[in-house]
């Protein structure tokens, strides 16, 4: 019988002299500047049994790094119990403690056995992983020669040779160039279907939905809900484009940063996400010619009419550009006209600016 149970959990760390009072921003625990700690996890509860399959969802910073370490023994807590029935094998980076001046062999048995393997179930299995690694005559030697990928290689096929029942991942594990990654995604679903338990932390809501029965969403440290993958993924994405719709600070840098993991992931952010992801974008960088064409595209594809601000802006960074894009000019000068009294004045100006520069450079 495989099971893992958190009752109370808290994970804290004491906080160095001099950067007590501090208060979290966009990521973090919280700090506890009477006590002198930082809270990473606080009062976490929770109950797996054999067949769960747990995302952990959250911004950056959020604590699902530290979930999965405490879930692992790493961080043991501060107040309350872990109890788990079960081997616990942990994919969080592809060089387990890799020796730099011994051989990819000698590491290989090293690092498996820091894994939890048996000298019995290495012997077994030291074929198959070497094979798997693609390293020919460099499995004998000192690993301080191999390239980047070299490492990766080696060090993803001994992590992933655990025979797992609770296994904790973080998606952030490197595999490697294009080809090697494609037989790694295979041995990663092979390795988590053989595991009793698995815990995922993930960005990406497509992995979530189609990987796990049940998620957690944490912030700042803490579960803020628990149930089915689609059903927190909606409500968590609602509450940021909410937030970010009320030009809330930290809603408006969540979106941004979901709505990057997604693109980063192959994933195509719904429009609502994206738009609000770019007012934050467009906050860092307001003259990006390509972030406001693609802004007015959003804008336009939910069937909302752009507004003149908004217009005039994308036409001055394009123009910025290219000064001569005549189309552009003529947009400009018609809105002119319109009127601008109901645009900010310092917008106003620049327009001003603008057209006045174009008519000198004509005269010119």
């Amino acid at each position: 019988m495989v099971g893992l149970r958190v009752d109370g959990a808290w994970v804290e760390f004491p906080v160095p002299r001099g950067r007590r009072g501090a208060a979290h921003g966009h990521v973090g625990g919280q700090i506890d500047v009477e006590r002198g700690v930082v809270t990473a996890l606080g009062d976490v509860s929770l109950e797996l049994r054999e067949g769960d399959r747990l995302g952990l969802m959250g911004h950056n910073g959020a604590g699902k790094t530290t979930m999965l370490r405490l879930l692992a023994g790493a961080y043991p807590p501060t107040r309350g119990r872990i109890t788990i029935i079960g081997r616990v094998s942990t994919l969080f980076n592809t060089t387990p403690g890799l020796n730099f001046d011994g051989t990819g062999r000698e590491n290989l048995v090293s690092c498996a056995l820091h894994l939890g393997l048996s000298r019995r179930q290495i012997k077994a299995k030291l074929d198959e992983i070497i094979d798997f690694a693609e390293l020919g005559e460099y499995i004998d030697m000192p690993v301080r020669i191999y390239s980047a990928g070299m490492m990766t290689r080696l060090g993803f096929s001994i992590a992933t040779a655990v025979e797992p029942e609770i296994l904790l991942l973080d998606e952030g594990l490197a595999t490697g160039d294009a080809q090697f990654a494609r037989k790694a995604e295979r041995r990663m679903k092979d390795l988590m279907s053989r595991a009793s338990i698995l815990v995922i932390a993930s960005h990406s809501e497509t992995m979530l939905a189609n990987l796990c029965n049940r998620c957690l969403l944490l912030e700042h440290g803490r579960i803020i809900a628990d149930g089915r993958p689609d059903t927190l993924i909606d409500n968590y994405r609602r509450s940021v484009v909410q937030l970010a719709r009320e030009s809330d600070p930290e809603g408006l840098h969540r979106a941004y940063v979901l709505a990057t993991d997604m693109a980063r992931l192959g994933e195509m952010p719904p429009l609502d996400l994206e738009e609000q992801g770019l007012r934050y974008a467009l906050q860092i960088n307001p003259d990006d010619q390509m972030m406001w064409q693609r802004y007015v595209q959003v804008i336009s594809a939910q069937g909302r009419q752009v507004d003149q601000a908004t217009e005039i802006r994308m036409i001055l960074a394009c123009l910025a550009v290219d000064s001569s894009r005549a189309d552009l000019i003529h947009r400009l000068r018609a809105l002119h006209r319109s009127g601008l009294d109901e645009m900010p004045s310092d917008l106003g100006e620049r327009v001003n600016a603008v057209l006045a520069h174009i008519e000198s450079a004509r005269a010119g």
